[in-house]
């Protein structure tokens, strides 16, 4: 039997052995300090039952759990607690013990501000400012229920504010209900629907305790039977869950859900403080400005934690789209961009543009013997090589596959040539490593020159040209225009090509 289902099993036996306890003893004698350790017993079961359950689950259901399991440890503390003032009166056990089952579900709440789609099931900045919003709520809660009603005793709530209590509880759980019925996903609707049901069912057995027939019981009596099923049905559910979904990326994109709705979310704790402290300001207005300046701030360094995600995220998806994944340099798009607007301050200044087209000698063999992976890097590694040998103010692309095109404004077919030169020398003395062995890689290069505008077809055209021309010739070497050789040849008279290596 697997271990959810044995502590399923062992707390069933144990509410059973309540049912017992209360029947037998009820809140005679040790009565009701047994049954608050029963009670405390379960607590620690469904806790084991909830960490379980997070370690079955991945992406945003861990995180649910996880915080599902903060909630119940707060609830565990709060118990503990009621065990202790049991064996002692402690005045502030109680009015602790009491904050702490009237607030146990402000950590469970905060999964309504979980993402599905982004959720890697850790708590980040985000979710530690909505915490910190969770912690005020609790502080203007307690100060709005418990001291300003002055109720007659510390552990129950005054009459007048039972309404507004129930109300934040119907609250949450009303929200939890809305977001299981807007999501997408299974697992979502399931998680946030079953949790949303059992806490408008748990706020019903609390007005039961405070309304309707439990009003007045004692600790040892019968309605401690269903503070235990409270417990209970939790337990199960964590025991029967089991993710349906991966939170891997899909082969293909999912319509999104409607943001709108859980963009809404984020609001419900500001508002609640800011409810409730208009109440408090009556009586204490500078504690009041204290816990809204307070959520003022954390409302404040949201959004500019939002922002300041949004702008990474737009710089990287400008970057991404201009730039080759792979290599890091300007993708074919944008290189031919370049090459046209370097085209037309050329013609503007009467100065030519210099155009390089390179291509990796023999790559395929790379890929065939060493696998894609040390292919790519082989690519990495001369694509910096690259982009160290030219010039800053010059551009350098990825044009497709192995192939690569270099932009030199004010280069005529002479410089254009020595800095084709320069970059075959480099990149021909590196040894690389790929693949576990070294790897030497040659270029073999076309250069040609634009001057106006209409030149970007046809500069594109010679310098490929001539690049397959320098495969022809043996690789490893530059090649210019043809039609331009000669003219180059007759403007750098007494130089070959060794006078432009570098």
């Amino acid at each position: 039997m697997s271990r959810p289902r044995t502590i399923a099993l062992a707390a069933g036996v144990l509410w059973m052995a309540h049912v017992g306890l209360v029947c037998v003893i009820g809140e005679h004698g040790r009565g009701p300090l047994v049954s608050d350790i029963i009670q405390l017993s379960l607590g620690g079961f469904l806790v084991a039952s909830l960490i379980l359950a997070a370690a079955r689950s991945e992406g945003m259901a861990r995180a649910f759990w996880h915080l599902t399991t903060v909630a119940y440890g707060l609830w565990m503390v709060g118990q503990a607690l009621s065990v202790l003032n049991d064996l002692h009166v402690y005045a502030f056990a109680e009015w602790t013990s009491n904050m702490l089952f009237s607030f146990w579900f402000v950590p469970l709440a905060m999964a309504l501000f979980l993402d599905p789609d982004h959720e890697t099931g850790r708590l980040d900045s985000l979710m530690a400012l909505d915490f910190v919003q969770g912690v005020l709520v609790c502080l203007a809660a307690y100060v709005y229920f418990f001291y300003l009603p002055k109720s007659d005793s510390l552990t129950e709530l005054a009459h007048e504010v039972w309404a507004p209590y129930f109300g934040a509880y119907g609250l949450v759980s009303g929200a939890f209900i809305l977001r299981g019925m807007v999501a997408r996903s299974r697992d979502v609707r399931w998680l946030f629907g079953t949790m949303g049901v059992f806490l408008a069912f748990s706020g019903c057995m609390d007005a039961m305790y405070y309304y309707g027939p439990g009003r007045g019981t004692q600790p040892g009596q019968w309605f401690d039977l269903v503070w235990s099923a409270l417990l209970i049905v939790p337990l199960i559910l964590a025991t029967v869950w089991q993710q349906a979904e991966s939170p891997a990326v899909a082969l293909e994109s999912r319509p999104r859900e409607k943001r709108i709705y859980s963009e809404l979310f984020y609001l419900i704790y500001p508002f609640a403080v800011l409810f409730m402290s208009l109440r408090i300001a009556r009586e204490h207005m500078s504690l009041a400005a204290l816990i809204v300046g307070l959520s003022f701030v954390c409302s404040t360094a949201r959004l500019l934690v939002t922002q300041n995600r949004l702008l990474k995220t737009k710089e990287a998806l400008r970057r991404e789209a201009s730039h080759d994944s792979l290599t890091g340099l300007w993708n074919h798009k944008v290189i031919l961009d370049i090459l046209g607007r370097e085209l037309v301050r050329g013609e503007r200044d009467r100065q030519p543009v210099g155009v390089i087209m390179v291509d990796v000698d023999h790559f395929k063999a790379v890929n065939d013997t060493r696998g894609h992976a040390a292919g790519d890097v082989v690519l990495r590694i001369i694509a910096s090589g690259i982009a160290a040998m030219v010039r800053p103010y010059d551009s350098v692309g990825r044009y497709g596959g192995e192939e690569f095109l270099i932009i030199a404004p004010g280069c005529g077919l002479g410089e254009t040539w020595e800095l084709a030169e320069r970059v075959r020398t480099h990149v021909a003395s590196c040894s690389i490593m790929a693949g576990g062995s070294h790897v030497k890689v040659t270029l073999s290069l076309g250069i040609a020159t634009g001057e106006t505008a209409a030149d970007t077809e046809k500069a594109l055209h010679a310098a490929d040209t001539a690049m397959y021309a320098a495969k022809r010739g043996g690789r490893n070497r530059v090649e210019p225009t043809l039609e331009r050789a000669a003219s180059a040849g007759q403007s750098n008279t007494g130089i070959n090509e060794h006078d432009f290596w570098i």
